[in-house]
């Protein structure tokens, strides 16, 4: 499945929004959250997997929040418009929308992981 259009117009990651935490945290702290929010992003994928896999909308409801808020505060903006989106299939109980939107969200975490791992990004924010 391709993203969908008003995901792909969000940019990938808000230099602003990391300025933000780094403002209200200190940059160590801001560099520390990035890097356990990187160091997460499997585990939280793989049980955004195992709960379309089985269904289980309570799970998925808890991990695309857990998606859509964790990447809001490390500023991948475009993760966090997927969580939301997937937030609002798993509220209708579509599950053939989250099932189509597993790859969407496996290739923008990955992506931004990347992004976000690069080390002049602090530099920059």
């Amino acid at each position: 499945m391709t993203m969908p259009r008003e995901e792909t117009d969000v940019r990938l990651v808000s230099l602003e929004r990391l300025r933000e935490l780094s403002d209200q945290v200190g940059t160590e702290s801001c560099r520390q959250f990035v890097s356990n929010f990187v160091s997460m992003w499997e585990s939280r994928f793989t049980r955004l997997c195992q709960a379309v896999q089985g269904r289980d909308f309570d799970a998925a409801m808890d991990v695309v929040l857990s998606i859509k808020i964790s990447s809001h505060m490390a500023g991948a903006e475009r993760l966090s418009a997927l969580g939301a989106a997937a937030q609002d299939l798993v509220s209708r109980r579509d599950i053939r929308g989250l099932e189509a939107m597993v790859a969407a969200v496996r290739a923008c975490g990955t992506e931004t992981m990347a992004h976000l791992n690069q080390s002049s990004l602090f530099s920059a924010a």
